[in-house]
């Protein structure tokens, strides 16, 4: 037998970079870093990889409700014949695909550059798919169907925003009414008043706290180190105008969350009133100066007034995410007589926000921001 370098197979060289893209993707994604995503039910994101080895176009998701009051026998009475019913529902989401890709110029721009051209592709493909898949659970939590959302700067984040899954939205009635069974909005006098002074305060996030913990079905919180927590992602001006309200400075200086260990702490903003508070400039902003009318979408919903902003309180199962098989994650080609590469990324997969029957684990707080776009 003769002795050698092992050398690798062309063909499988971009199976090795699919998997190793996907991996960078899910591993650098916000919710992962943050202990938030993961295939238990205690985390804001569960994954379920049923279609990672088999073929189908949906991914079904028990969902255990949390069970009714205490009841049960005392003493020696008889439990036989009196036990509860676990209630479960069964939530479904379906899989699709997107994809983006890049082309190179040529040969001789290549042959210029002394990076690898082949590397800064996989680079900025990761980051793309990255943010794509962050996008989807922000829109799918938040309820947006509107594609011509923005974010601050005005760049369309809507576009995709009924990929996989069409999100469900929060009823007009209740944004009109400025509050829900899963909405509150900063202006009680609903979403055609709302001001760019009715900001997110600590009273703000008492009340969404409340509300998760009377609801019908109770909002579950995550545990976390033994404790029971919420998490609330707020935007970074909703971040700017509670940073210069002085209950919630003074409460942070008084329990700063420095020194915890678990990583849903070390990005936080800070806790209150059991919710850890985190910024993200994906949580869904409306101007309103473009969008014209909601987060819902173009000529429906309720008109909003004024610039808003919709931070999420999440418990246990707040989003779901199908994963399954994906083998041309990374996929290159050559054009041109062999004289042009380009390499594309693609994601299947789904996405959707939990319905636990008729209502879902998030509460959606809608705000003005002092701040301004």
């Amino acid at each position: 037998m003769s002795s050698g370098n092992t050398q690798s197979i062309d063909a499988a060289r971009p199976e090795v970079w699919g998997k190793d893209l996907m991996a960078d993707i899910k591993d650098n994604l916000y919710f992962t870093q943050n202990g938030m995503m993961g295939e238990g039910e205690n985390n804001i994101v569960q994954i379920k990889n049923d279609l990672k080895n088999k073929k189908g176009d949906t991914v079904d998701f028990q969902i255990v409700r949390k069970m009714s009051a205490v009841s049960g026998v005392t003493g020696d009475d008889e439990l036989e014949g009196s036990e509860q019913q676990l209630t479960t529902v069964n939530e479904q989401v379906a899989i699709d695909q997107w994809r983006d890709g890049v082309r190179l110029k040529g040969r001789l721009d290549e042959q210029k550059n002394a990076f690898s051209m082949r590397l800064a592709a996989k680079s900025a493909l990761t980051v793309l798919g990255q943010e794509f898949l962050e996008r989807q659970f922000f829109l799918k939590l938040g309820g947006v169907n509107n594609i011509t959302i923005t974010d601050v700067n005005g760049t369309v984040t809507g576009k995709y925003c009924s990929w996989s899954n069409t999100p469900d939205y929060i009823p007009d009635a209740d944004t009109a009414a400025g509050s829900g069974d899963r909405y509150i909005s900063a202006n009680t006098s609903g979403a055609t008043s709302l001001a760019d002074t009715d900001v997110l305060t600590p009273a703000l996030i008492d009340q969404a706290v409340l509300k998760a913990k009377t609801c019908t079905p109770k909002i579950v919180p995550l545990r976390v180190n033994g404790k029971d927590y919420y998490i609330m992602f707020v935007h970074p001006h909703q971040a700017y105008d509670l940073k210069q309200n002085a209950v919630f400075n003074q409460a942070r200086r008084e329990a700063e969350v420095r020194g915890k260990e678990n990583p849903i702490f070390t990005g936080a903003l800070g806790i209150w009133n059991q919710v850890i508070l985190h910024e993200h400039e994906y949580v869904p902003y409306l101007d309103a100066s473009v969008a014209l009318n909601s987060f819902r979408g173009a000529a429906v919903g309720t008109d909003f007034a004024k610039d808003a902003y919709r931070a999420l309180l999440c418990g246990r199962q707040a989003c779901l995410y199908a994963q399954c098989d994906n083998p041309n994650a990374w996929s290159e080609e050559t054009f041109d007589y062999g004289n042009k590469h380009g390499f594309s990324i693609a994601i299947m997969g789904g996405v959707q926000k939990t319905m636990f029957t008729d209502e879902y684990g998030v509460i959606a707080v809608d705000t003005g921001s002092n701040q301004g776009a």
